[in-house]
Formats: C-alpha cells, sequence, structure tokens
C-alpha cells in the first residue's frame, strides 16, 4: 500500500492509537507477500494482507489490542488450511503493532521518505512487550534473530498522464491503488476530483508540452486529452525523447494513422513509432466505458517488461 505511515498518522490523530498489521516470513502459497501492510483503527481500515478470514481474524486480534492498553505488540502464527478455511495451503506470520503519538516522528520519516521515493528500511522487534522499530537506510541484514527486517525500494513507476476527461479519472483510481507514480495533467481546475491518492499527483497548466521534457526516464506516457492535436503534440513530444517506457494515446486505428502522418511531417522519425501503442489497453478487454478502458490499460501495463 502507498504511505500507509500516512494513514496510521492521521488515525492515531484522530483516537490516540491505531495498529499496524505486517505480514512476516511465509511458506507455501499465501495471498500476500511478506512486508504487506494493513492498517487497523477502530472502525477504519486502510489497505488489505489479503482478505478472507486470515484478514478478518487479524483485524479482530487487532481490535482487541486497541481494547487492551497492556498489550502492544503480537506475533502470531496463521496456518492458511483448514483453521481458516483458506484454500491457499501455506503458512503465514503476522506483526501487529499498536502506534501512539510517540511514534509519530517515526512516521514522519517514514512519510518523508515515500515522498522523496527513497529506499528505506524498518526493523521491529518480535519478542518484546513495547513497539520498537528502527528506521534505516541501508538494507538491513536478513533473519536477524527475534526481529522482523523489511526494505521497502520505493520504485514506483512514474507515468505522466494527460488529460482529466472520463477515463482519466477512471484510471487514476485504478493507478491509485497501483506501484506507480502518477503525474496528472490537465488545464481543466473542475476536471479534478476533491480526493485523489497520494501517489497521484495534479498539475495544473496551459502548456502540457512543456511537461514532456521534465519527465524521468523510463516513463509511461498516457495521452487522453479533450483535443486531437494537443493529444498529437503531446505524443511526438514524448517519442522523440527516445527513453519513455511506453508512450500510448488513446483514440482507433484511423486516429493512429492520422498521427503516424502528423509525427513524420513534424520531424519524427518511423523507428521512433515502434514505440507508440494507439488503440491503449489490452484487446482483451472489452467495452468502451471508462472503467472498462481504466482496467484495460492498467492490465496492459502491468504486463509491460520490467525494463525498456
Amino acid at each position: 500500500m502507498k504511505n500507509w505511515a500516512g494513514d496510521i498518522k492521521a488515525l492515531i490523530e484522530q483516537n490516540g492509537d491505531a495498529v499496524l498489521a505486517t505480514i512476516g516470513p511465509s511458506k507455501g502459497s499465501t495471498p500476500r507477500g511478506s512486508g504487506t501492510k494493513m492498517v487497523i483503527g477502530r472502525d477504519t481500515t486502510f489497505g488489505t494482507i489479503g482478505g478472507g478470514n486470515l484478514e478478518f481474524m487479524v483485524t479482530e486480534q487487532a481490535r482487541k489490542m486497541l481494547a487492551a492498553p497492556e498489550v502492544d505488540l503480537l506475533y502470531q502464527h496463521y496456518a492458511l488450511g483448514p483453521l481458516l478455511s483458506q484454500c491457499c495451503g501455506g503458512a503465514t506470520n503476522v506483526l501487529l503493532e499498536k502506534l501512539t503519538p510517540a511514534h509519530i516522528p517515526l512516521l514522519n520519516q517514514i512519510s518523508a521518505a515515500f515522498t522523496a521515493k527513497q529506499p528505506f528500511g524498518l526493523i521491529s522487534a518480535t519478542d518484546d512487550l513495547k513497539v520498537n522499530k528502527q528506521f534505516v537506510t541501508v538494507s538491513p541484514s536478513m533473519g536477524i534473530k527475534n526481529y522482523l527486517t523489511e526494505w521497502n525500494e520505493n520504485d514506483a513507476v512514474p507515468v505522466y498522464m494527460f488529460g482529466a476527461g472520463h477515463v482519466g479519472k477512471a484510471l487514476a483510481a485504478v493507478l491509485g491503488r497501483l506501484n506507480f507514480e502518477v503525474t496528472w495533467i490537465d488545464d481543466r481546475q473542475d476536471q479534478f476530483p476533491d480526493l485523489m491518492a497520494d501517489n497521484v499527483q495534479k498539475v495544473l497548466t496551459d502548456e502540457p508540452v512543456q511537461l514532456v521534457s521534465q519527465a524521468p526516464a523510463g516513463t509511461i506516457f498516457l495521452v487522453f486529452t479533450y483535443s486531437h492535436q494537443m493529444d498529437y503534440a503531446i505524443t511526438a513530444a514524448a517519442l522523440k525523447r527516445q527513453d519513455g517506457r511506453y508512450c500510448g494515446m488513446i483514440g482507433s486505428k484511423t486516429k493512429r494513422a492520422r498521427f503516424e502522418k502528423y509525427f513524420m511531417k513534424s520531424g519524427g522519425v518511423a523507428k521512433q513509432l515502434s514505440r507508440f501503442t494507439c488503440p491503449i489497453g489490452l484487446p482483451t478487454v472489452m467495452g468502451k466505458a471508462p472503467d472498462s478502458i481504466a482496467i484495460a490499460v492498467a492490465a496492459e501495463l502491468l504486463s509491460l517488461p520490467l525494463t525498456n
């Protein structure tokens, strides 16, 4: 989940405490991997550790901790078989830590690392009655006895998304739940929703083409503005950079053909068009509704190779 430290800090400021659940070392098939986190408050949760009876039992245990002043830390083993009525068949450990206002400086450190996109690690005690978490900037040695060690690469893929219409809104909601860092660009303030995921940043500008040069290498460019000419200009600028991970424009095969003519007349090179996608989205995901397109595009992005 993205910046869980901000979520748990908000609950602490509201209620005085909250529980952070972290998946530890696991064996066999499990719903989520080691390091997956879920924030649990008295009547609110953020994130998921896989759903089903495991998540239900962890949430129930966390709320018992919130009601018991003497219990701050638990490290529990769960067999995901008949006991939990889950068919995964594996086994996992879950660390539950009650965090309070005393932990806000640590949470601020973690939030700052998320914001700066800096890798960071955490070392958490598993054999003490009190929560003892240490923030580190060097990858901790794995397997320290009686400690859960974890490392966050903070390696979200940069996405520059042009257009805040219906498709943009639907895709921002989907990408906001995945490991992407989205810069969402439009010139219409009233098109952006009031609430957005913390990995989605809006940029209001009348000159979107100029922002293409500011994107980091390896950026995914997604283009679906209200103007075909604006789409063409943004897409051409992205392709001419030659270091993007993906460049896709919404539209039909006819729109693609027209863009290719525009691109060549604007000084583009035919070889650069090999990195151009239009229409966007996995073709096996059918439907023209904004939500269907968003799912198709997100699925295509998740299927991209890890490197350019």
